[in-house]
Formats: C-alpha cells, sequence, structure tokens
C-alpha cells in the first residue's frame, strides 16, 4: 500500500515538473524570437520591421480602445459559431460513419475532398453565397474544420475495444449503454486531439475570412493595417491572433482533460 502510494506521489510530481519545464522552455522560446526579431528589426525601417517594443506597445493602445474590443468580439462570436457547428456536425456524422460500414463507403471520399479543398475557395465561394456578412467567416470555419472533426470521430469509433464490445453483448446491455458509457467513452481522446488542434486553425481562418470580406474584426484590423502602411498594427493584430488561438487552445485542454 505504502509503495502505491509513493508511486501515485512519485508520478504527481513528476508531471508538476514537466509542466514547470514546459512552461519554461516555452518563455525561453518568446524570448529567443523577440531578441531574434529586434535584432533584425536595427537593420530596417519601422514601416518593413517595427521592432518588437512597439508591436507590443501598439497592442496596449489598441486595447484601450471600445473599436478593439467591438473588433475582438465580432471575432469570437465568428469563430465560436463556426467551431461549435464543425464540433457537434462532424461528431455526429464521424460517429454515423464509424458505426455503419454503407455509410463509411458513401461520405468518407466525400469527406477527404472537403479536405483538399484551399480555405480561400470557401471564403470566395461564401462571399457569392452570403454576400458580405458573419455568414461568410462562420461557413469557412465550418467547412474547414469539420472534416477534421468527421474523422476522428470515426476512426475513434473503430478503434473501440473489442473486449469491451464482446463484455456488452455477454451482459446484454441496451444499445444506448453500449454507445454511452463504450463508444463514447473511445472517442474522447480522438475527440480531444481534434479540439485542441482546429481551436488555433479556426481563428487563422477567421481573419483570413474576415480580411477578405468584412469591415469588422480583427482580419478587418489586419486589412486597414495594411491599406494604411501601419506595419506596427500588422504585428499587434498578429500578437493577438496568436494569443487568442493559445488562449482557446489551452482552455479546450483544461476542459477536456477528464
Amino acid at each position: 500500500m505504502k509503495n502505491s502510494t509513493s508511486a501515485i506521489k512519485k508520478t504527481k510530481e513528476k508531471n508538476q515538473n514537466n509542466k514547470k519545464n514546459s512552461f519554461y522552455y516555452t518563455l525561453i522560446s518568446i524570448l529567443l524570437i523577440a531578441i531574434v526579431w529586434k535584432i533584425i528589426s536595427l537593420n530596417y525601417k519601422p514601416i518593413i520591421l517595427p521592432a518588437p517594443e512597439k508591436a507590443f506597445y501598439t497592442v496596449y493602445e489598441m486595447m484601450q480602445t471600445k473599436s478593439f474590443w467591438i473588433s475582438l468580439g465580432y471575432s469570437f462570436f465568428r469563430v465560436f459559431s463556426g467551431y461549435l457547428l464543425a464540433m457537434v456536425i462532424g461528431t455526429i456524422v464521424g460517429v454515423v460513419i464509424g458505426l455503419n460500414k454503407k455509410a463509411d463507403k458513401l461520405l468518407r471520399p466525400a469527406v477527404s475532398m472537403l479536405q483538399t479543398v484551399p480555405n480561400i475557395s470557401w471564403i470566395l465561394l461564401a462571399i457569392i453565397w452570403f454576400g458580405l456578412n458573419s455568414k461568410i467567416v462562420i461557413f469557412t470555419i465550418f467547412i474547414s474544420l469539420v472534416p477534421i472533426f468527421v474523422i476522428n470521430s470515426a476512426e475513434g469509433i473503430e478503434n473501440t475495444s473489442e473486449e469491451y464490445l464482446e463484455m456488452a453483448a455477454v451482459y446484454r446491455l441496451k444499445p444506448l449503454t453500449i454507445f454511452f458509457k463504450i463508444y463514447i467513452y473511445s472517442i474522447k481522446p480522438y475527440l480531444r486531439s481534434a479540439a485542441v488542434i482546429t481551436s488555433e486553425r479556426a481563428w487563422k481562418i477567421g481573419a483570413m475570412a474576415e480580411l477578405l470580406s468584412l469591415d469588422t474584426g480583427i482580419g478587418a484590423g489586419l486589412y486597414w493595417a495594411r491599406n494604411n502602411l501601419q506595419t506596427e498594427r500588422i504585428f499587434a493584430w498578429t500578437i493577438v491572433l496568436i494569443l487568442m488561438g493559445f488562449l482557446s487552445s489551452k482552455l479546450l485542454k483544461f476542459l477536456l482533460k477528464n
């Protein structure tokens, strides 16, 4: 008993040390990027490459304005809506594909084809189909991310433990019980992986769609910064975009870790 308790403590300590090391390495990596950025910026005019402190100060300046938070709010709504639709519909379709061989043969090729379509093509088509509004961003995020959720969910179902299914048959468990207790449990790690990976991608796709079609949001901020040759604002909005993607992935990891 004592040995098992000490082993658990050692495992917890090891995990905590790994988290601390990961945090320190991340800080060191950011610091190295900032140093290299600073050195290179010394050789160019600010309009070409502003210094890192100028870019971060611009972020601070933007945060003092109401328009910044309005733009961030618009982007968050669009990204969240498209992302949630992709997760829900993608998971449902993936489960159907995983449980039904005919559905697998019929739908998997279509899902694979969707994955190969460039984001820019979806954006241009969405502009034609929906006009210049938030539907462009929501649709583009949805259609770009849904194949990932479909494939991961299907793989989770297909890799369900045969032993669990055999035990369920022996104990004559009801189909709904098998689905929620065995299949859903099986796809959880696959969904967690898809959710974390796509959360950062959703922000990048959303910003691209906004840049090409709308006058609000982070992408629109990048568009106007480019038009006005405000290079420091381009870097500032990019920093905001990176932070939103990073925070989203960390939040999802925390929420889905159990």
